[in-house]
């Protein structure tokens, strides 16, 4: 089972950030790439939007319990925070992302207590980094558009300009979720995401 610990944001903070992606043009076909590549990105549906603690991977379903019951550890050692969603970027033009304010050394303990109740190993390219919210995903990464070296421009890169001073409402992190991930069986194309538990902090 491909499983990973994440937090999802309530539906005012979704209603805001929808109205926000709206407005960049989310479920829109956008240009084709410079050099004639074709193919709009693909938005990530509202419900599945979430801000990934960690990410386990292929853990064996004999394995699955244990690693619920440590997540439960790590939930009743947790106290509620508060957060937002703010500011936004892409990485290498391919990922389209919702950057995270407020208490982010709280959610970065968070996602760093999950990865060490892994039953197993976790890559370290798939360790926890800058905590953010992914909105869409390119079908292509940056094209040069001229001999200038700075010159690459991806699809994505407009929305990211505008979200750049995006600021969401503030929520409370009360608890989180370890979820399933079924590649290609979702909308587009995408994953398809299964809830297999879920956890409230101790307040």
């Amino acid at each position: 089972m491909r499983l990973f610990a994440a937090v999802f944001p309530p539906d005012p903070v979704l209603d805001h950030l929808a109205l926000a992606l709206d407005a960049v043009g989310a479920g829109q076909a956008l240009p084709d790439a410079p050099d004639g590549r074709r193919g709009s990105p693909r938005w990530v549906p509202r419900d599945a939007q979430h801000l990934t603690l960690t990410f386990y991977a292929a853990v064996p379903e004999g394995a699955v319990p244990e690693l619920i019951e440590s997540l439960g550890d790590v939930a009743r050692d947790t106290e509620p925070f508060e957060v937002r969603l703010r500011g936004a970027g892409s990485f290498a033009g391919r990922v389209l992302w919702v950057g995270v304010d407020g208490a982010t050394d709280a959610l970065r303990e968070l996602a760093e207590g999950c990865l060490a109740a892994s039953v197993r190993e976790v890559p370290d390219d798939v360790r926890p980094h800058r905590a953010h919210l992914t909105v869409a995903r390119a079908r292509w990464g940056r094209s040069k558009v001229s001999r200038s070296r700075d010159a690459y421009r991806s699809q994505l890169d407009p929305a990211a300009r505008a979200l750049a001073v995006y600021a969401g409402p503030s929520w409370t992190v009360d608890g989180f979720a370890l979820m399933e991930s079924r590649p290609g069986e979702g909308p587009q194309g995408g994953p398809l995401y299964r809830e297999v538990e879920r956890w409230r902090f101790a307040s």
